[in-house]
């Protein structure tokens, strides 16, 4: 059977794991034998279908759980105060190898004749025509794991079994798929309730018939001058509908210095009330390495952002926050601003619509996989949020969540 053929046994989980953490430590191949063994692995690959850019060829391997022994020493972990008996370092062994075996993703590429092999997405065996010199170390007992278990996987597949088994066995938590925000919500009531408690009924129907109602791309109008005070005001109404510290004790400016990024470019030293002044500012281009229009700070994909646009009909802003945790409070600045007549674009405003009302997607991505900045994912669909499958309730998100197919792997 192919259960049987897709393990190489000489190996446990635990075993392949340290090998993994070593090597990626030091992925560069510098000694004979681990070059001859990464060598024979590119070279029984080759009868594989490439699935992406540089010959990328991936494939499904799997490694025991193994023996408790095989896990670490009972005697040193008791010793070093890890666990207190043996039940517990029987429950720690569990927690981290909970099934009977264990999945790996291996990819491999080529490029200008370098040969990378990554495990997981980790970079761990590395043929280089012209080494860097890095210290020598030798991983050929991963080496040679990898190849046993590609030989087995090959032998599969003309077996017509590999495809078959991933399809019926890979853990979700190693799989791609959606579930619609509403389903999740019913999984988690209070992920809802904490997402929508600082947001009225009322507002979420008034932004959502808003954003039916917004051009494609800009405001239909557009204010004909800018200055930074009249910025700094808009920004004052976001803070203010959001009750930011500061609303009665300080100006526009000192709350946006007080809230914004810091990196302003120059924007705070302008004569608030000067046309020319904020013209000149904007249009020069010799300005770089400044968030001015970072309103709200936070990470890379955690922050607000009001920018100033200008085009030959004249000025209006554009708003961006759409991460889970800031997305309400975008709504509610793009609501005072919109009650303000002021022309303001709302970046992402359909998707935030459905994920207020939860009508909207969450990506489910494998684990190990970042859940920011996934898209790539999934090709043909735009999700503002990816998780992780979460440890509570996994049979019943297990369920509810549309599994994608697994990408079957083919021969030439």
């Amino acid at each position: 059977m192919y259960k049987n053929n897709l393990f190489a046994r000489h190996l446990s989980a635990p075993q392949v794991d340290t090998l993994i953490f070593q090597a990626e430590k030091m992925n560069e191949i510098t000694d004979e034998q681990t070059k001859s063994l990464t060598l024979k692995i590119f070279q029984n690959l080759q009868p594989i279908t490439v699935c992406g850019d540089d010959e990328l060829r991936e494939l499904w391997l799997v490694a025991p759980r193994g023996l408790i022994e095989e896990f670490a020493n009972y005697e040193e972990y008791l010793e070093n105060g890890d666990v207190e008996n043996r039940k517990e370092f029987e429950e720690l062994w569990l927690s981290e190898y909970p099934e009977p075996q264990k999945w790996y993703k291996m990819s491999t590429v080529v490029y200008k004749e370098i040969l990378s092999v990554f495990i997981d997405g980790k970079l761990v065996l590395q043929y280089q025509p012209e080494p860097r010199g890095q210290y020598p170390y030798d991983k050929s007992e991963l080496a040679s794991w990898l190849l046993t278990a590609v030989e087995n996987t090959f032998a599969s597949l003309n077996a017509g079994e590999y495809n078959e088994y991933v399809s019926k066995n890979l853990p979700y938590r190693k799989r791609i798929g959606k579930i619609p925000r509403e389903d999740y919500w019913r999984i988690f009531p209070e992920e809802k309730e904490e997402y929508l408690k600082d947001i009225m009924p009322d507002e979420i129907a008034r932004f959502s018939e808003l954003i039916r109602e917004q051009p494609v791309d800009s405001p239909v109008f557009r204010l004909q001058e800018m200055t930074a005070g009249m910025f700094f005001d808009c920004c004052r109404l976001g803070y203010e509908a959001n009750r930011y510290e500061g609303i009665e004790k300080l100006t526009s400016k000192e709350m946006y210095r007080t809230h914004a990024d810091g990196r302003d470019e120059g924007l705070l030293d302008l004569d608030d009330s000067s046309v020319k002044e904020f013209e000149t500012w904007f249009h020069d281009r010799t300005r770089f390495g400044g968030h001015p229009w970072e309103v709200c700070r936070g990470g890379n994909s955690t922050h607000i952002s009001l920018y100033v646009q200008h085009d030959e009909n004249g000025w209006w802003l554009r708003l961006a926050g759409s991460s889970l945790g800031r997305s309400v409070e975008t709504v509610k600045f793009y609501l005072v601003l919109a009650n303000h007549n002021i022309p303001v674009f709302m970046v992402d405003g359909n998707e935030i619509a459905a994920m207020l009302t939860g009508t909207d997607y969450i990506g489910i991505v494998p684990e190990g996989v970042i859940p920011r900045y996934c898209n790539s994912l999934f090709p043909g669909e735009k999700f503002l949020t990816f998780m992780n499958l979460p440890w509570e309730e996994t049979e019943k998100m297990e369920k509810a969540v549309i599994w994608y197919p697994i990408n079957e792997v083919r021969l030439s």
